[in-house]
């Protein structure tokens, strides 16, 4: 009996790398010869931007550039408040030597602390401990025998979740607004912050638009001491995304890389106009998910077929989980800090510490890191800052499969009161998600060849017993026989029809 090999091929995706690491980046500000001394550090922020990433003889090298915006009390007779800005660059490497020149890889690089020490009032060492969060993937193809025509085969279904359509951009966002009526004009603009909500994506076909909400924060000085300006702005990116389509699944992110402000004249000569350029960072990644049937075992009936055997490994998304979780929470200042004037910026990270299948359910928690930035009435400290942190969890229905979970949490939307001059109550919702990834590992046939066949002597009538480790399959492969005669000599119409430690007779 001649055989006819079928093959198919399975595109996949593997996770190569998925790693976070730790580093810090150092640098000293020399404070202008137009500025006074510092007297005091204020407020610290940082902003890191990667500009270069690359995968060379195992292993990633990513490099970038942290802006730094510091508030300080100027040793002045007037006690002013002035503000530096600096930047200084950072290098990375992650070492793993199954990381290859042409794979994908997708990087974050985030703040995770910021401190500083001064100098002789003129100069300030500043120490960045940043956090990098990089996923690399390996994208090719199995070749599948799927069918052996001729050969009594063995199948299974194998799917495989693939990335098949990734995108990442950068956008300028350049726009005005103007001081709501009552406020002061600008002296001079100290710092300028930015954050996204409401953020939404939308899918055609090799395009996602991504939209959402722009809230810009300008802390500047008057003639008479410290104000603030805020106003939200909409907007909306097209990333073009080849091989995009809405019925994939697909996660996505929106950040600010980088925001500048100036102050100009409005028809009255009054600098009352706000001019601002915000720098956005876009990316998308979308997964489909593909499927074959492949011959896990094979053998030839009355006769002799050869064949080699592998194991592969491939991912597959069981599900897509998703939900939003309310944080209310109110905010008491410690005792020894200053009373609260005004809040200038309130800021949530959400932080994924822990997500795991705990029985029948999925438990994912973590913590929302809350920065307030607000001015006082003390002339020591008219700017100050507290950062401490709420946690969150949720629950979710275990999909049932041995899977490994991978969780994300965004800020959708932020609002805040001023309770009393100690307390702020903060009321956020973080959107949750939740990739199940299972990893499905198959022995295959990836050749068959037939030899010769030299039949077996053997009696006219033998009878073999079904056991608890041997099916139908294997009793049919070693007599060489197919499964189907053996079911018809037994007057049998399915194998459904056999118990264990049946006694079946054999046809020869």
């Amino acid at each position: 009996m001649e055989i006819n090999i079928k093959n198919e091929s399975l595109p996949v995706t593997g996770c190569i790398c998925r790693t976070e690491n730790k580093f810090t980046a150092e640098c000293d500000v020399i404070v202008p010869d137009s500025k006074p001394d510092i007297l005091k550090i204020l407020q610290l922020s940082a902003r890191p931007r990667i500009s270069n990433r690359e995968m060379k003889n195992g292993r990633i090298t990513v490099t970038g550039t942290v802006s730094f915006s510091i508030i300080y009390l100027a040793d002045d007779e007037e006690k002013s408040i002035k503000s530096i800005t600096s930047s200084c660059e950072f290098s990375n490497v992650i070492r793993d030597d199954s990381i290859g020149d042409n794979m994908l890889s997708f990087v974050d690089v985030d703040v995770c602390d910021l401190n500083c020490s001064v100098i002789n009032c003129r100069k300030i060492t500043l120490h960045t401990s940043l956090c990098m969060a990089v996923k690399i993937y390996s994208c090719f193809e199995l070749n599948l025998i799927s069918d052996i025509e001729g050969a009594c085969t063995k199948t299974k279904k194998l799917s495989s979740s693939v990335i098949c359509a990734h995108a990442e951009d950068h956008s300028l966002l350049t726009d005005s607004f103007s001081l709501s009526p009552g406020k002061l004009p600008v002296c001079e603009i100290l710092k300028s912050d930015a954050a996204i909500s409401e953020r939404e994506i939308k899918i055609i076909d090799d395009k996602a638009i991504i939209k959402g909400n722009l809230r810009i924060t300008v802390l500047y000085k008057t003639e008479s001491g410290l104000e603030y300006a805020q106003s939200e702005i909409p907007f909306a990116h097209i990333l073009q995304a080849d091989g995009i389509r809405e019925d994939m699944d697909y996660d996505y992110c929106v950040k600010v890389l980088d925001i500048n402000a100036d102050a100009t004249e409005n028809t009255d000569g009054q600098m009352c106009i706000i001019d601002f350029s915000a720098d956005l960072f876009f990316r998308v990644i979308a997964r489909s998910t593909y499927s074959v049937n492949c011959v896990t075992d094979a053998f030839l009936p009355h006769g002799n077929l050869e064949c080699g055997q592998a194991t592969v490994s491939v991912d597959s998304m069981e599900s897509n989980l998703q939900r939003s979780i309310d944080v209310r929470e109110k905010i008491t200042l410690p005792e020894n800090f200053p009373d609260i004037s005004s809040v200038y910026q309130v800021v949530l990270h959400p932080v994924t510490e822990n997500c795991s299948v705990d029985g029948e359910m999925l438990r994912v928690s973590g913590y929302t890191e809350v920065y307030i930035l607000y001015l006082s009435n003390d002339s020591e400290s008219p700017v100050y800052s507290y950062k401490t942190n709420i946690d969150f969890s949720s629950s979710f229905e275990s999909p049932g499969c041995m899977i490994t979970p991978v969780s994300d949490s965004v800020l959708r939307s932020l609002s805040y009161t001023i309770n009393s001059e100690k307390c702020v109550e903060v009321r956020a919702t973080i959107d949750v998600s939740v990739q199940c990834i299972k990893t499905t590992e198959t022995e295959t046939v990836y050749s068959a060849e037939q030899k010769e066949y030299i039949p077996v002597k053997r009696p006219s009538i033998i009878v073999s017993c079904m056991g608890n480790n041997r099916s139908l399959w294997d009793i049919a492969k070693e007599y060489s026989v197919s499964p189907q005669s053996i079911l018809a000599a037994n007057a049998f119409e399915s194998e459904n029809d056999l118990t264990s430690h049946m006694a079946l007779i054999i046809p020869k």
